[in-house]
């Protein structure tokens, strides 16, 4: 894993964060799309190996990083329904 692959899935969580935390509307295709252009981009650009080799490993992986995003977009709504 190289470290454009880390910062990618970095800024995805952290988009992730921020849409769930400060974005009313919209919150939830703006936090989809941050994690699934982040995600592919450090599998493509960062990880080129894992997606020629394995497919289906690739799928996994983006699987579990969206999962993960998900959980981090719910604590960001959280913080910002504590926050009202």
């Amino acid at each position: 894993m190289t470290i454009a692959a880390v910062v990618l899935f970095l800024l995805g969580f952290a988009a992730s964060w921020v849409a769930g935390r400060y974005v009313a509307t919209g919150a939830a295709a703006l936090q989809g799309g941050a994690i699934g252009v982040c995600g592919v981009a450090a599998l493509l650009f960062g990880m080129p190996q894992v997606w020629e080799d394995s497919l289906i490993w690739a799928l996994v992986a983006l699987l579990v990083y969206g999962l993960i995003g998900a959980l981090i977009f719910r604590s960001g709504q959280a913080a910002r329904e504590r926050a009202k």
